[in-house]
């Protein structure tokens, strides 16, 4: 709620003006009801409680429609971004935080977009600020943990992948807290989250199947990858070792990629 609040407040000075004006009567006429309410005669209370509900409806849905081009630019962002369009997600993005659009979704995604096109220390410094506007959301954490992840700092990536999966996110994200674990040394804390992952929802995500397969070989002394999972699979990883491969994470990565080739073949 106090979230909520520092949102609205910060983005109320880029509203039309007329969706201000309508928000501030929506505010005053929700207080005067909501004194009614308390303090009036008995037999208007229950009225003018009905009354403070329709008006917190009504400030809701003048939330939404002041902030429905803020939707628009992340929804066409993100097709950028999931069709590996970078380089057009990263200026839309960016054209919109010109515009003062410091959304903690906005920002999370630009953190993301820098990641994956490499420069690590824009993609760290934007994550941060992300969470500094929504520091308990498993989004902006998941993303600032993978950036911490890719610059080897698995230490503190680990506790912060750990604060994204207790926050809510998506069941597969173990994978990748497993995988930090392993990088940490925290080879227990790998192998129980590796135990904790429905497999049937890595379905579709090959890249995910076959880290979390070789981390079960490496930990649990299990039956290696197959073949055909490491071909589906390892396109992903090798870009990402190239991707990163001035950083401790991409030499550590590489080397793990060589044995799933050489040996495990």
């Amino acid at each position: 709620m106090i979230w909520l609040g520092r949102r609205i407040l910060r983005d109320f000075p880029h509203w039309e003006l007329q969706t201000k004006a309508a928000f501030v009567i929506g505010v005053i006429l929700l207080v005067f009801a909501l004194g009614v309410a308390l303090f009036g005669p008995s037999e208007v209370r229950a009225v003018s409680l009905v009354g403070s509900g329709a008006l917190l409806l009504v400030l809701q849905v003048t939330v939404l429609w002041a902030n429905r081009g803020m939707v628009t630019i992340f929804t066409r962002a993100q097709r950028h971004y999931l069709a590996g369009e970078l380089e057009q997600a990263r200026d839309i993005l960016e054209a919109a935080r010109m515009e003062g659009a410091n959304d903690a979704r906005v920002l999370t995604l630009l953190g993301n977009v820098y990641r994956q096109l490499g420069d690590l220390e824009k993609s760290h410094s934007i994550l941060y600020e992300a969470l500094d506007k929504a520091p308990n959301h498993y989004f902006p954490l998941y993303g600032f943990g993978r950036t911490l992840l890719s610059e080897g700092n698995y230490a503190e990536a680990a506790q912060v992948l750990r604060r994204a999966v207790d926050a809510g996110a998506p069941p597969v994200v173990r994978v990748d807290l497993a995988e930090t674990y392993y990088r940490a040394g925290q080879h227990t804390e790998a192998l129980a989250e590796l135990k904790n992952i429905d497999v049937k929802l890595l379905a579709g995500e090959p890249h995910r199947q076959l880290i979390a397969a070789y981390l079960f070989y490496r930990l649990d002394g299990g039956s290696p990858p197959d073949t055909g999972l490491i071909d589906a699979g390892m396109p992903y990883w090798e870009a990402t070792a190239e991707r990163f491969c001035d950083t401790r994470y991409g030499v550590d990565l590489a080397q793990d990629i060589q044995h799933m080739r050489g040996r495990i073949e």
